[in-house]
């Protein structure tokens, strides 16, 4: 008799959510493309930002799929953000690969680090959707996992048998695949924020300098007269543009 349920009421309320909401999960799929369009996640420099990018963009799907709420506490005025993610790797983490590649667990400074102690949720171009396992719910899974000298492995077919055989671990959702044409540094946008020119004056006129030169009020409104008579765009659209401009 085929299971109906993960062994996880979380991951089973997200599974369900994905199937029945079109809208989400094709926010969920552009998501993740245009997160991979962006930052290239070959470059290992980029790597942990572009997967970093993966935990939130679950998260946010989590969120809307009310499979996490706002944390206790909270009310109208906000909450942080940090809260939230830290509820969301309480109930999984997250390891994804663009490509048809083994899944590596944890790392270890000298050795192989944790093992598979907590539940994952995997992604790849390659598997059928999000894959669910949680080493005590699927042990059959777990003793396959390869302890090496710096890390916990668990090859992509295991997952992918494993999808296979418990489709209920399965939430449909396509994973983008790698076009390798990322040119997106999240490092040297945090680094451009981190410099602010009132504090570092001085290593904040890199950024500055590379800055584009804004025309004249001038010159921006012949531009968008240019834009309207050729017919680019709207009147309603110029009119927007020129109240932006603060004329």
């Amino acid at each position: 008799m085929t299971s109906t349920t993960s062994g996880s009421v979380a991951f089973d309320a997200l599974r369900e959510a994905l199937e029945k909401d079109a809208n989400l999960r094709g926010e969920l799929e552009a998501a993740l493309d245009l997160n991979v369009r962006r930052v290239n996640p070959t470059d290992r420099a980029n790597r942990f930002g572009s997967g970093a990018a993966v935990e939130w963009i679950l998260a946010a799907a989590a969120y809307a799929a009310k499979v996490l709420t706002i944390p206790g506490g909270h009310n109208a005025d906000g909450f942080d953000l940090k809260d939230l993610r830290e509820d969301a790797r309480g109930l999984w983490s997250v390891k994804n690969t663009t490509q048809r590649s083994d899944f590596r667990l944890t790392n270890g400074i000298g050795g192989a680090g944790a093992g598979f102690t907590d539940p994952v949720v995997f992604l790849s171009p390659a598997l059928p959707g999000i894959t669910y396992i949680d080493p005590q719910m699927h042990q059959e899974v777990a003793h396959r996992v390869e302890v090496k000298s710096d890390a916990t492995i668990l090859k992509f077919r295991i997952v992918e048998e494993h999808a296979r055989r418990r489709p209920e671990c399965v939430a449909v959702c396509r994973m983008p695949s790698n076009p390798g044409t990322g040119q997106d540094d999240p490092w040297m946008d945090y680094v451009e924020s981190l410099l602010s020119a009132d504090r570092f004056p001085q290593l904040s006129r890199l950024f500055a300098a590379s800055k584009p030169t804004r025309g004249t009020l001038t010159s921006e409104l012949r531009e968008l007269v240019a834009q309207r008579e050729a017919g680019n765009i709207s009147r309603e659209q110029f009119d927007a543009l020129v109240a932006r401009l603060g004329v």
